[in-house]
């Protein structure tokens, strides 16, 4: 690293509240969060005024929250003046900042679809393009790419809170980070995570190669001790490197799973490989990647309290569900600048958890698990819902099965589902075993015991005959005129 390099870590690094976290703190994340409310309320008397004390003290769950719609009403008035989509959106609506002071008060402020992001992204920008630092474009894997903005500050703070994250799954100087995103094609999450490495002092290792060995390879070198990347690569890797290596003799601290659901069969097999955590996390470009990490609790993912508001809604009505209740997540970003979002429909179906948690955080949230999409679900026979981590949790457990995929076609009246199946075993073995995990689903009983379905096809291929392809669809449906639910709101 050059000496102007070395200078400007060092001045980054001043910048950023997770700096002054030793490393490897089980709490990183919560006092990351609880020092920008600290910060914040020292700076500002409607916040001190609206939790109601001059001295802060102990922090607690309610002073979050207070903190939350603090922000909320900030950003608020920023987007209004600044932002010619919300000016115009809200206007309309006849809600204003100052009508804000409840959670409850949040559902009268309308919405965000991501088709409108999609549509007119300029419409969101609230400062000037010379202050643009990057633009990014969704992957547009679930619909239309949609093009957000960042300002340096809302890259610095994401840094900033990828770091505190690392610091609380336990990383520390002397650990290696591998980052495993092959071939994602937009604003690639190996750049924040390298970067917050880089600014908490610990080591880390881009590795997009789709290669196993290659993979393995890069592990051994630079003494990998914790892995982040794709749910579904890192759940390749595991299958289909443990008969050739003794995975556990790498001594990894931890396996984070990103950008796709983990399902407990996925988390099953590859703690049983690796002997170590393995955690989900949770994130959208939109909100600039990072929002949410699970503790190795196993229930629900800690929050990014301080620069996001997560509410959980019913997306039929729009209101808000309670604690644990499943529902659609929707997402403001607090603290963004570029592109802010207020209350931006995710589609995910998940649920929000209250602390506190068994880990010993306080006053920091949680979301659940998200089960899938609104707009990747879809249904069989008479309505039964079906998405990919149902399937997940029924084949992926079978011995041998590295990947699925699934077409769905109509014969008469009837549905036809057609698993084609990577696996390295039996081919007997694996077919008569996944044929029985999807005959004991409800879904498929409920619906061949009403002649809806025919009985499931499996077909299987070997492992590693086909090109590993990031975020890809598992279901495919092929059935005419049917009324899937990306049809029903367009």
């Amino acid at each position: 690293m050059s000496i102007s390099q070395r200078v400007k870590l060092a001045i980054v690094r001043r910048r950023l509240s997770s700096s002054k976290i030793a490393s490897g703190s089980e709490s990183a994340l919560e006092i990351w969060e609880q020092n920008k409310l600290r910060a914040d309320f020292k700076r500002s008397a409607e916040l001190r005024k609206a939790i109601d004390r001059d001295d802060l003290g102990t922090i607690e769950r309610p002073d979050m929250r207070e903190y939350q719609l603090y922000k909320f009403r900030m950003q608020m008035a920023n987007v209004m003046e600044n932002s010619y989509y919300y000016r115009k959106k809200y206007e309309a609506a006849g809600v204003k900042p100052e009508d804000i002071r409840t959670w409850d008060d949040l559902q009268k402020v309308p919405l965000t679809e991501p088709a409108d992001l999609a549509a007119e992204p300029f419409t969101f920008l609230c400062v000037s393009q010379s202050k643009v630092m990057r633009a990014f474009t969704t992957s547009g894997t679930t619909g239309t790419r949609k093009r957000l903005f960042y300002t340096q500050n809302d890259v610095l703070n994401i840094i900033d809170s990828i770091a505190a994250a690392l610091k609380t799954v336990g990383m520390t100087e002397k650990d290696t980070l591998q980052i495993m995103f092959p071939a994602v094609a937009a604003w690639d999450p190996g750049l924040m995570l390298d970067s917050a490495c880089k600014v908490a002092g610990m080591r880390s290792v881009v590795s997009s190669t789709v290669d196993i060995d290659e993979q393995v390879q890069a592990m051994k070198d630079n003494g990998t001790s914790v892995m982040i990347g794709l749910t579904s690569f890192l759940y390749r890797v595991t299958v289909l490197a443990r008969d050739k290596y003794d995975l556990r003799s790498f001594g990894m601290k931890a396996i984070i799973c990103s950008a796709e659901p983990l399902s407990e069969a996925m988390r099953k097999e590859m703690i049983s490989s690796w002997g170590c955590p393995v955690l989900a996390q949770y994130g959208m470009t939109e909100m600039g990647l990072a929002t949410s990490i699970e503790c190795d609790e196993y229930d629900g993912l800690h929050l990014n309290d301080a620069d996001f508001l997560v509410e959980c809604v019913d997306p039929e009505t729009g209101k808000h569900v309670g604690d644990r209740e499943p529902g659609e997540l929707v997402f403001t970003s607090l603290s963004m600048e570029g592109s802010p979002l207020l209350r931006y429909r995710s589609y995910d179906l998940s649920c929000t958890i209250e602390p506190p948690c068994g880990c010993g955080f306080r006053t920091v949230g949680k979301i659940g698990k998200v089960q899938g999409r609104l707009d990747a679900q879809t249904k069989i026979g008479y309505g039964q819902k079906i998405f990919p981590l149902l399937f997940d949790e029924a084949i992926l457990p079978v011995p041998g099965v590295v990947s699925y995929t699934v077409l769905l076609e109509r014969e008469g009246f009837r549905d036809r589902l057609t698993f084609t199946v990577e696996h390295d075993g039996n081919e007997d073995e694996v077919r008569a075993k996944v044929l029985e995990a999807l005959n004991a689903l409800d879904e498929v009983q409920s619906a061949r015991e009403n002649d809806l379905i025919l009985e499931p096809v499996v077909t299987l291929i070997p492992a590693g005959s086909v090109e590993f392809a990031p975020k890809s669809k598992t279901i495919i449906d092929r059935r005419p005129n049917y009324d899937a639910p990306e049809k029903r709101r367009a």
